[in-house]
């Protein structure tokens, strides 16, 4: 099943298949730590120092919560590029469908968690009382998110299990786009502040997770599912757990 979206990494020249994947890759991991930076320098400078302050003390939580989600879209991606690669296409739909039970349940499990718990962690360890009530407001949002930050990292770890990386990367860049717009938006214009930040990056990550789904049911073949591909394969399940969230 060939397209201009899926490629076959074991045919052609190995080193220039190494580079033309690897580089928008590569790219993209630059301008995925772009959404941190950005939020630091535009509460730093229009907010003050004891927002950035707030925000940098949920730092350690949002990469926790960030990890799993990245992890969960490498282990999604092996699998499946396990499955391109055998060129059994069947399991590389059925694996895609069963992803998505994965990210949804994992997403929301963290949601739920960090929703409810942002505050109680947060004093756990000792965030001082003054930058506590911005920090939790901020972690909050973030989690609520986290669903959304999932559902993009496994649909970006698909469409490049099966070849295609450039896709995701430009989704990325233009979502780093948005956020550079709302980050200013919320916090100049509707004085939002720290929270404004949460809530220009949560969507501007609505806007990648949008993006690459809509482009894969559009051009990616292997989004086009049956009935018969979305049955729940439990093997396949707890195969992206294992992978994706290490247990040693």
């Amino acid at each position: 099943m060939a397209t201009n979206y899926v490629h076959d990494m074991t045919e052609g020249n190995e080193i220039s298949l190494l580079v033309k994947f690897s580089l928008p890759m590569l790219i993209g991991n630059i301008f995925q730590q772009l959404y941190n930076v950005i939020n630091s320098i535009v509460v730093g400078k229009f907010i003050g120092a004891s927002a950035l302050a707030a925000v940098g003390a949920t730092g350690s939580l949002s990469w926790l919560f960030s990890s799993i989600c990245i992890g969960l879209g490498v282990g999604i991606g092996i699998i499946i590029s396990q499955y391109f690669g055998a060129k059994k296409e069947a399991y590389v739909k059925k694996a895609i469908a069963n992803s998505i039970y994965v990210i949804v349940a994992s997403g929301a499990i963290m949601s739920i968690f960090g929703v409810i718990f942002a505050r109680p962690v947060l004093q756990l360890l000792n965030t001082p009382a003054e930058i506590l009530n911005n920090a939790a407001a901020f972690l909050r949002i973030i989690c609520a998110g986290m669903i959304i930050m999932a559902a993009y990292n496994a649909v970006a770890s698909i469409l490049m299990a099966l070849g295609d990386s450039k896709t995701p990367l430009k989704v990325l860049i233009f979502s780093c786009a948005v956020n550079v717009v709302l980050d200013l938006i919320f916090v100049l214009k509707f004085g939002l502040g720290v929270a404004g930040t949460a809530y220009a990056t949560v969507t501007s990550q609505a806007v990648a997770a949008l993006g690459c789904i809509g482009f894969a049911l559009l051009k990616n073949p292997y989004f086009k599912l049956s009935r018969e591909h979305l049955k729940i394969n439990w093997p396949i399940i707890i195969k992206c757990i294992k992978i994706g969230i290490p247990q040693d």
